[in-house]
């Protein structure tokens, strides 16, 4: 190694040291600020205890004439006097590599694990793990290296053994104090700009990593660290996209963390691949960095800084990235399918020797009360249980809380001179002193004013009765000064002739004001009510024209109007733009619609009637997308009068057994054999015919029989289930539709388990994933619990067309997902579409749930579904839904035949 060689590689170690400064900085920004003193000391720490184990045993075992392959077996506890040369800058390089691995554990175990037991585990890594993976893939007689497996500046050696043994503590250590309880606490970081100064310290600190691993100052060193860079930046782009299109905004951890990953990625094979591979390989690793984190949730695996996903998955995926990216002809095991080979042999090699080290050493370390800090240390911070640092700001926070609880203000807090907590001490006990000599002067005036108060009360409210006895009162809103019902009935009972001619009235609600409330509160909806009043008086006539607001977002106006129908629909189209203007409330505008509907009076027609023809057209303004504008036709009328008819005819169905099912088999995609089959309700009308729910079920739930209808499906759905099971079909499965809000009536539990028709596990209820999903809540998890306790499995319908995310579908555990039927037409005709259903199927296993696919309706599909793997099918290409009858012939037959998967 030549003079400039030796002096590029000491300059590179000394600069990954400062790797060591970023890592403090960003596991103390991270971490809560009781937590940052005691990690910050355990990253110096483990600089110490790393550096003297790496110098007894490691450098031998890793660098040592070789045994086998397997480790090193000389050089322990190299003198590096001055004979040393050129070997002391290979040592120095090493071992920091050696306390970076150690320092990626820190942050993942940080604010639980003990000082000791961290200790421990830094002396196994740096004096025995790292030095033997090491010695596999970087000494020229390891293993590894002879097989040609390729990892230039650590992504398996330092960043996956760093990950792997941070993965093992942190599955023995558990999550922290209350991170994934009931109320799913989010900790708040110590200091976001710590944390961000960390990141870049790492940044800058990587161009060493990767740079010094060349071992020589020539032509390669500035390409190394020039798409060592790449790889960032291409991560980087990556996080900030992500945070943009999930949050709408760039989140700091997710930036961080995301090009972190990047840099991790790139490490393998950064010396061979060109600058867009560079760049793509930053992409990828962020994005795995992202899945990871998200995985990692889902399992209730707690990693404080992300040091799992950023060193562990993203130093995976580089490792086998190089069988794709680097030069076919730079590829040691001679071509792409066979160095994927290589890279994942030892990526798990590395794993599994990591995991059999650090087990046992974890096992010890619990049973012997040093893994993991008591609860009281951990609730009081590490800091101050391990470090005794105090933090004087939580003593003075502690001394206020403890005044909030007990409402006894005599004792003062302590105050410690000429600091900035004491001054704010000071100032505290000074308010406590002006409270309490408030208190008294109140009081005191309370007492001398107490008799004029209750005087001045009984007027008021003697005003306040007469007021609302006045006749004004009694006939206008109180808030906007219209109008209200009972004037507007008045005016209404009057005998046709006395109205005046042409009169136009409209009928208007507003649209979203309902979220307006919901969102910024009462005082924000009264002025966009008081706001809209005095736009609505602004376009009437005073003394010829009235304005009345009869509930609580719905207004009438009625008006002297002598032109016909298109004027009238240009005068409401004038007036809806006038009440979509926004409305200033505090440093908000505030904005909701208007859906309106106007009738014209015709010769001698009560004003009642055609405030009625008004309020249909505005239903009809409703349900034709809101903020629009409808004129009263006679279709309006019929079509109303229709769904009343409808409306008046379901009341009677349930009773007159109106509710029928229908039954469509499901077949099981490995064997042909029945699986099971899905109740399908339909309405039997006497004079319509069969209808379909997507017809009548709105109609349940606006007359509140959606129980009933349910309740009904359910008892012939088991019903036939039974009869079937006495003619010898044995159904594994009879699926029924339940609606959202029967799953979350607090009875349903109770009523199911007094019936004694529902099969030990024969029963499954099914979910629509677009409303079910929606009303997610701790209550409907224990109410899917409770389900399955009573055998009932619980079945997602129309799987890949709602928004459910692969962590919600595992929070909800499905038995079944069902696929929905747009994923299966001509399946057999487009290879794009089997790969998406081979997904589809795949994230049902992986969900621990069986695939059900609708659809099916040739045989040619049946076969492609039942090769991708699918577990259930359904559709046309077995059987159209059938009465109970039809349906048991069916079944009979298909029994007897029991053929193998054939659609007919």
């Amino acid at each position: 190694m030549s003079q400039i060689d030796a002096a590029w590689v000491l300059l590179s170690a000394l600069l990954v040291l400062v790797l060591q400064s970023g890592f403090l900085c960003l596991e103390s920004g991270t971490v809560r600020a009781k937590n940052a003193a005691n990690v910050a000391l355990k990253n110096l720490s483990d600089v110490c205890v790393v550096s003297t184990a790496f110098w007894l045993t490691g450098f031998g075992l890793m660098f040592g004439p070789s045994a086998g392959g397997l480790f090193g077996s000389a050089g322990f506890f190299p003198p590096l006097d001055n004979s040393a040369g050129h070997s002391a800058a290979i040592f120095l390089f090493q071992m920091a590599f050696a306390s970076t691995a150690a320092t990626i554990v820190s942050g993942a175990v940080a604010e639980r694990e003990r000082f000791l037991g961290y200790m421990a585990m830094s002396v196994m890594l740096g004096a025995f793990i790292y030095p033997v993976a090491g010695h596999w893939i970087w000494n020229e007689a390891g293993w590894l290296r002879q097989l040609g497996f390729i990892d230039f500046a650590g992504a398996t050696v330092v960043h996956s053994v760093g990950g792997w043994t941070a993965l093992v503590a942190v599955l023995f250590l558990g999550p922290r104090l209350g991170r994934y309880g009931p109320k799913k606490r989010f900790f708040e970081e110590n200091s976001i700009s710590l944390s961000a100064l960390g990141g870049l310290l790492l940044w800058v600190g990587w161009g060493a990593f990767n740079g010094g691993s060349a071992l020589a100052f020539n032509a390669e060193a500035g390409p190394i660290i020039a798409r060592t860079m790449l790889s960032a930046a291409g991560a980087g782009i990556t996080s900030i996209s992500i945070g943009l299109l999930l949050f709408g905004h760039v989140r700091a951890e997710i930036l961080i963390n995301g090009f972190l990953g990047g840099l991790v990625a790139g490490t393998a094979g950064i010396h061979l691949v060109t600058g867009p591979a560079a760049f793509l390989i930053g992409v990828a690793g962020s994005l795995t960095v992202i899945i990871s984190r998200d995985i990692l949730d889902a399992l209730k695996i707690d990693d404080v800084v992300g040091a799992i996903p950023v060193h562990l998955a993203a130093g995976l995926l580089g490792t086998l990235a190089v069988a794709f990216s680097v030069p076919f002809d730079a590829l040691p095991a001679g071509d792409r399918l066979a160095q994927l080979g290589v890279q994942a042999l030892g990526a798990f090699a590395v794993g599994a020797w990591v995991i059999a080290c650090t087990v046992p050493l974890a096992l010890v370390l619990k049973a012997s009360g040093l893994l993991r800090a008591r609860p009281r240390d951990e609730v009081r911070g590490l800091n101050l249980a391990e470090n005794n640092q105090r933090n004087a700001l939580l003593e003075l926070l502690e001394e206020m809380k403890r005044h909030q609880r007990s409402g006894l203000f005599s004792n003062r807090v302590r105050v410690e001179r000429s600091t900035d907590l004491g001054a704010l001490a000071f100032r505290y006990n000074r308010v406590l002193d002006r409270v309490e000599d408030e208190i008294a002067l109140r009081m005191d005036a309370i007492r001398k004013e107490r008799m004029s108060r209750e005087l001045a009360e009984e007027a008021f409210e003697a005003m306040r009765e007469a007021q609302e006895e006045s006749a004004w009162s009694a006939r206008h809103d109180k808030l906007t000064g219209l109008g209200n019902r009972k004037y507007l009935e008045e005016i209404a009972s009057a005998p046709a002739e006395e109205m005046r001619p042409c009169t136009l009235v409209i009928a208007l609600d507003l649209d979203r004001f309902k979220d307006v409330n919901d969102t910024y509160g009462h005082e924000a909806g009264d002025l966009i009510l008081v706001a809209a009043a005095q736009r609505l008086e602004e376009r009437i006539r005073a003394g010829r024209d009235f304005a009345f607001r009869i509930g609580g977002d719905e207004f009438i106006v009625l008006l002297e109007f002598s032109e016909g129908e298109a004027a009238a629909q240009e005068y409401c189209s004038d007036m809806l733009f006038h009440l979509l203007q926004p409305v200033s409330y505090k440093d908000v505008e505030l904005q909701v619609g208007a859906s309106i509907g106007f009738a014209l009076a015709e010769e001698g027609e009560p004003l009642a009637d055609t405030l009625r023809r008004a309020d249909l057209a505005l239903y009809a303004s409703k349900d034709d997308g809101r903020s629009c504008v409808s004129a009263y036709s006679p279709t309006i009328g019929s079509a109303h009068d229709e769904k009343m008819d409808l409306i008046r005819d379901f009341k009677s169905a349930l009773a007159n057994d109106e509710i029928e099912v229908l039954f469509q088999p499901q077949i099981d995609g490995r064997t042909g054999a029945l699986a099971g089959c899905e109740a399908l309700a339909r309405w039997n009308h006497p004079d319509r015919g069969i209808l379909r729910p997507d017809l009548f079920l709105p109609i349940a739930i606006e007359v509140n029989l959606l129980a009933d209808l349910d309740r009904r499906v359910l008892d012939l759905a088991l019903a036939a289930y039974w009869e079937f099971a006495r003619n010898g079909i044995g159904l594994p499965s009879i699926s029924v539709n339940v609606s959202a809000a029967r799953l979350s009536h607090p009875s349903l539990i109770e009523e199911l388990k007094l019936r004694q028709d529902i099969p030990q596990q024969g029963l499954a209820f099914e979910l629509l994933e677009t409303v079910f999903l929606d009303h997610v809540s701790e209550d409907y998890g224990k109410q899917i619990q409770a389900l399955k306790e009573l055998g009932i499995s619980i079945e997602i319908d129309d799987f890949g067309t709602g928004h459910a995310s692969i962590a919600g579908v595992l929070a909800l555990k499905p038995d079944r997902l069902k696929i929905d039927r747009m994923f299966t037409s001509k399946i057999d005709q487009k290879p794009a579409r089997r790969d998406l259903m081979r997904g589809l199927i795949e994230m049902a296993a992986s969900a621990g749930a069986k695939a059900v696919v609708e659809g099916v309706e040739t045989a040619a599909e049946a076969e492609v579904l039942a090769e991708l793997g699918a577990d259930f099918l359904q559709g046309y290409a077995f059987g159209h839904p059938m009465d109970q009858e039809a349906f048991q012939v069916w079944a009979l037959a298909w029994q007897k035949e029991h053929r193998p998967l054939r659609a007919g």
